[in-house]
């Protein structure tokens, strides 16, 4: 079966390093011990080299007699069985959280082969790595190395899943199929798997969901909030028959989450409920990217003037003032569809502005990444006066598919994967590709 659109193979390409990152040097590192195949001679002595762009060209800092290249390749074995913590090549100053609250700057462990070129004056770094290494890898840069293995089971087939439907392939026409961060699926290769990790990865192996004869496109995100949204809330192309609404909890309720918006608010009884989670290290089971604790419930102050800062950012809009925001449309979690700003234009006049999608709305109210768009305007009635807003929300992510914490709050009773699968997935059936 095809698994890479871009290959046709059962290899899958990941952007590392992008020309957006801006690094113009790297440095990469490999245990003695590693099977190295390289286009550079005289590596045989060395365990790291130092790239940097020259002359639009890759120059090897610390190996003196070489030329300058266009592209560098490194190649490791990249079968699943042969992975371990660590394993493979280590590249520095790597970002994790593109555009998100949380980014920075991480150190990751990559099996397989990486193919460095330049692009737009800087470094690209693209990993060529085996779908089950790859899947494997995902599990715990998603999650924590501690996370049960029904949780690290369960997350290892919405991965492959994920890969193997490519549904939204959004980066074939820039030479890869995805990238390592939260535009796609965080991938840290190596650096944090274990052996309890990657015994979950071996024992699926092979393991997907299909709906209809079709390996499903299986969306997720980090905390639901509650009730899991449905795909035509935040995508386009209509519903999903196996991406629906449904209460994150042991019971289904009559209605949604958009019904009452206080009720829903105090539910507690969810899977994903901060009370499941009082007396566990949440830091290990859910990694070490995300710095906040603020997953089910949370507020945030916003200024307006750094509103009318991301208008201007994201519409090119000049506004002197909000004046108010108007909720047009949410889905069944309460997550806003679209919504209207209405202020004053740079002369004057009365201006609105509509604010499309889940995405474009946590874009456009926070200084880096709101944590949904599943959220209320606490001081509506006071905004015309005001200089800020204050939302009070829910849940973190588009709220789509497995819900992560709502699968480890299942996983910590004893709920298997695949009944944490079947949850979140209804109408669709666990097989096998081999």
């Amino acid at each position: 079966m095809p698994i890479s659109s871009g290959l046709n193979s059962e290899i899958i390409r990941v952007g590392i390093v992008l020309p957006e990152d801006k690094i113009q040097e790297i440095t990469i590192s490999w245990s003695p011990e590693l099977e190295l195949e390289s286009n550079i001679p005289d590596l045989k002595d060395v365990h790291n080299i130092s790239l940097i762009v020259e002359n639009d060209g890759i120059s090897v800092k610390n190996l003196p007699n070489s030329s300058t290249q266009a592209t560098i390749a490194l190649a490791c074995p990249d079968q699943v069985e042969s992975l371990s913590t660590k394993y493979g090549f280590h590249v520095d100053s790597v970002v994790a959280g593109r555009g998100f609250h949380w980014e920075k700057r991480i150190v990751v462990d990559l099996p397989g082969k990486l193919d460095i070129s330049i692009q737009d004056g800087s470094l690209k770094v693209i990993n060529f790595v085996n779908v089950e290494a790859y899947v494997a890898c995902v599990a715990t840069s998603e999650m924590g190395s501690e996370a049960p293995s029904d949780l690290l089971a369960a997350q290892t087939v919405v991965a492959r899943c994920w890969s193997l439907a490519l549904a939204e392939a959004k980066h074939l026409a820039d030479g890869y199929d995805v990238c390592n961060d939260d535009c796609c699926q965080r991938y840290q290769g190596t650096t944090y798997l274990t052996t309890h990790s990657l015994k979950a990865a071996i024992e699926t192996r092979g393991e997907v969901l299909v709906y209809d004869g079709q390996v499903i496109d299986a969306r997720y995100s980090k905390n639901c909030g509650g009730m899991v949204e449905a795909y035509d809330t935040v995508w386009e192309g209509g519903k999903v028959p196996y991406l629906i609404p449904l209460w994150d909890g042991p019971k289904q309720k009559p209605g949604y989450a958009v019904d009452d918006f206080e009720k829903h608010y105090a539910y507690n009884e969810a899977y994903c409920s901060s009370k499941r989670f009082e007396n566990v290290n949440l830091a290990g089971m859910l990694g070490k990217v995300d710095v906040s604790g603020s997953y089910y419930r949370w507020e945030q102050v916003m200024t307006k003037a750094a509103i009318l800062e991301n208008l201007k950012k994201y519409t090119g809009l000049v506004w002197s003032s909000i004046d108010d925001i108007r909720v047009m449309e949410r889905g069944p979690s309460a997550r806003i569809k679209y919504l209207f700003l209405v202020g004053t234009d740079e002369n004057g006049k009365m201006a609105e502005q509509m604010v499309k999608s889940e995405y474009g709305i946590r874009q456009m109210f926070s200084d880096s990444f709101l944590y949904s768009s599943a959220f209320v305007i606490k001081n509506a009635e006071t905004l015309m006066d005001d200089d800020h807003i204050v939302l009070r929300g829910v849940g973190w992510g588009h709220g789509v598919g497995l819900c992560q914490m709502g699968a480890l709050g299942m996983a910590l009773i004893n709920i298997g994967y695949k009944d944490i699968l079947k949850h979140y997935y209804p109408g669709t059936k666990l097989t096998s590709l081999n």
